[in-house]
């Protein structure tokens, strides 16, 4: 069984080899609820799925999906019936329902949950809500612990170091996530340890060998207290030939309902700049006839030589200033393909931020001499707008 659905379970009977491919019988059809309340806020949601052949599921439409706070600690509506969303709402996916004012939670709130189907089938579950009672998160020379914290972060010799004291939880969870990008998390792990250490310049050397953290990019570090049923879900699963099952807490289908108190903090990765690409550019200029005024702070990775975007060393950089929507605080991708300078650049004020917005290449000059780079939005590739660049400082 993986998460997304249930698996098929193959039998080999006597005589059989190997090799062979066993036919199972489909099995009835099965509810997989998915649910994880959030201790920081009122919005929650729930998606409801059904299997199908194999590991394939699909939305269930039309149900009753109704949450009850059994400790509201005066609050005045502890039960709510989620509402289910449209397919053309961002990000939602089929199957998919919300709630936008849930109960605050506080520590050890008991929440239930019921889902009734359009024919009658009915799935229940429970969590308690966990916290963080006491954390400590130290980047390189710097400590803190509850968040806002921007923590600074040099990839080559800096490394996060978290230590919790958890309440009514059963495990710790760390995630680490490009904020601008919509890319997959670089770190996501669960553990019943209370203190762990990830050095800043790991590689993905199970994957693409991809550099986990990119100097010249923005992550959410997310430090959270996962409750029983949520910490089952992510570190289990069914597995045929070690005969290791999924750990289902849920009565009347799969999935899980469970709870988590995260913390959130920024991590901004850097790294020694040594190439004479690399350094801080000064882009201004009119974009789609609103004047832009940016700073580049451009990092090279070489670990994304020969990117989809350029066959030249790539970059990440720290973009700062103003663009079309307004003030910006992000980062963006590029590459350096010969002379070229290009750039992939996202707009965090869009509806979407996980959506490239615009597209830039142009030929450097000597640091200190202007050169022209054009700018083209992703969804309206006919407007070309040209801004000036200029390396105002490097290595």
């Amino acid at each position: 069984m993986t998460r997304a659905g249930i698996a098929s379970l193959l039998a080999c009977v006597a005589g059989c080899k190997l090799q062979d491919v066993v036919s199972a019988p489909p099995g009835a059809p099965v509810l997989v609820v998915e649910s994880v309340l959030s201790a920081i806020g009122t919005v929650q949601t729930v998606l409801v799925q059904q299997s199908q052949t194999g590991d394939t599921t699909i939305g269930v439409s039309g149900a009753a999906v109704q949450m009850t706070d059994l400790d509201p600690r005066g609050c005045a509506t502890p039960s709510v019936q989620l509402t289910e969303l449209a397919l053309a709402v961002p990000g939602a996916r089929s199957g998919t329902y919300r709630t936008t004012n849930f109960c605050p939670l506080a520590l050890g709130d008991r929440v239930t949950l019921r889902v009734t189907t359009s024919d009658g089938r009915v799935v229940t579950g429970s969590t308690r809500i966990p916290s963080i009672r006491a954390l400590a998160v130290r980047v390189g020379d710097t400590t803190v612990s509850a968040p806002p914290a921007s923590l600074p972060m040099d990839r080559t010799r800096d490394s996060i170091s978290v230590s919790v004291a958890l309440s009514g939880a059963r495990a710790l969870l760390m995630e680490a996530v490009r904020t601008t990008t919509g890319e997959d998390p670089s770190i996501s792990f669960a553990t019943d340890t209370t203190s762990v250490t990830i050095p800043g310049n790991l590689v993905d050397f199970m994957g693409d060998g991809r550099t986990l953290f990119r100097a010249g990019a923005y992550y959410a570090l997310t430090v959270a207290a996962m409750d029983t049923a949520y910490y089952d879900f992510v570190r289990s699963s069914t597995n045929p030939l070690t005969g290791r099952g999924f750990i289902n807490h849920l009565t009347g289908g799969i999935g899980v309902f469970g709870s988590e108190a995260p913390l959130t903090y920024e991590l901004r990765v850097t790294a020694p700049q040594l190439d004479p690409r690399e350094g801080r550019y000064h882009l201004t200029g009119t974009v789609g006839g609103v004047a832009v005024d940016v700073t580049w702070d451009v990092y090279r990775d070489p670990l994304l030589t020969g990117s989809t975007f350029g066959q030249g060393d790539g970059f990440c950089a720290f973009v700062d200033g103003q663009w079309v929507g307004g003030a910006v605080h992000t980062s963006a991708n590029g590459s350096f393909p010969g002379t070229t300078w290009r750039g992939r650049m996202f707009e965090p004020t869009g509806t979407d931020a996980a959506n490239l917005t615009f597209l830039l290449s142009g030929t450097r000059t000597a640091p200190g001499t202007p050169f022209p780079v054009l700018v083209a939005p992703a969804r309206n590739a006919a407007q070309v707008d040209t801004l000036t660049a200029v390396q105002i400082s490097g290595p």
